[in-house]
């Protein structure tokens, strides 16, 4: 009972009086019950964490844009495996809409989770998507979860080509925690839209018996034939980080870049069983 009034009371206004060390501890201790350790950090969502209070470099900041993320992306691998851009725009107004395709996915720079996918346009309220939009232009995703890499970027509105399977399905996540320049760790995401599940592996593609944030599928995915690859392409996009996390999209004939995370569920992700946690957090070698 105590812990939901504070947790409210988190929310609702004492967060915005706290340090980033602070809000990272409290809000870890609200959602766990635990104390984060952040002196001597051993977990992954305690390293996690150090990294978004100590480990600020050019270099996250850059990946986190959007937009400045494709430079990156081209030149570390080539621009092949870049969605096609259709725009990039201060605002969604009528003009913007009329000049868009039938299909697209809309984004916002400076932020995640900030998407819209674009079907049919013909069936779309442009109104409501157009609010939508502003919505995410209001919204400081730095101040809201302290994820420093969000302060400063241009709060744009991104539209991309949808890209979708032969079965004409938006395609699964495939998620690379990349270690010291290595993908150590796959994560496949199934059913974003519709029944999210989560599957887990070691880069042997062992399966991990466990959960993180959502229940594993009825039925272990088919790992497409371009897996391989795939890990090559995290891995060169991960050169140079101590941690992140690459995520792309495999396609029948390609591979496809989707962003780059510094900070996978800004370190407050429930490991089911609990001891995985540490095991991610083993892979990751910090000077504190």
């Amino acid at each position: 009972m105590i812990q939901a009034i504070l947790n409210k009371l988190f929310w609702g206004f004492l967060r915005h009086f706290m340090t980033d060390r602070q809000y990272a501890k409290t809000r870890y201790w609200l959602s766990t019950g635990e104390i984060l350790n952040l002196d001597r950090p051993e977990t992954f969502s305690e390293k996690i964490n150090w990294l978004k209070l100590y480990d600020r470099s050019d270099l996250r900041k850059l990946v986190a844009d959007r937009v400045k993320v494709r430079d990156f992306v081209s030149g570390r691998i080539g621009e092949e495996y870049l969605i096609p851009l259709l725009g990039v725009y201060n605002e969604l107004n009528r003009d913007v809409w009329d000049s868009l395709p039938r299909q697209f996915v809309l984004k916002a720079n400076h932020g995640s989770g900030m998407i819209r996918i674009v079907s049919n346009k013909d069936e779309e309220n442009f109104e409501e998507v157009s609010m939508l939009t502003k919505k995410w232009q209001k919204t400081d995703y730095a101040a809201f979860g302290r994820e420093w890499v969000y302060r400063g970027l241009r709060r744009t509105i991104i539209a991309e080509k949808l890209m979708l399977t032969e079965d004409k399905a938006v395609p699964e996540d495939y998620k690379f925690f990349c270690y010291h320049g290595k993908a150590m760790i796959l994560q496949i995401d199934i059913g974003r839209y519709d029944e999210h599940r989560r599957m887990l592996y070691d880069r042997n593609l062992k399966p991990l018996e466990m959960e993180l944030l959502y229940d594993k599928p009825a039925n272990e995915p088919e790992i497409p034939l371009l897996i391989k690859e795939a890990f090559e392409v995290a891995d060169k996009l991960s050169e140079g980080f101590n941690f992140v996390r690459v995520d792309l999209y495999l396609l029948e004939d390609k591979i496809l870049f989707g962003e780059m995370t510094n900070f996978p569920g800004n370190g407050f992700e429930p490991f089911t069983p609990a001891h995985y946690d540490r095991y991610f957090g083993s892979l990751l070698h910090l000077h504190t």
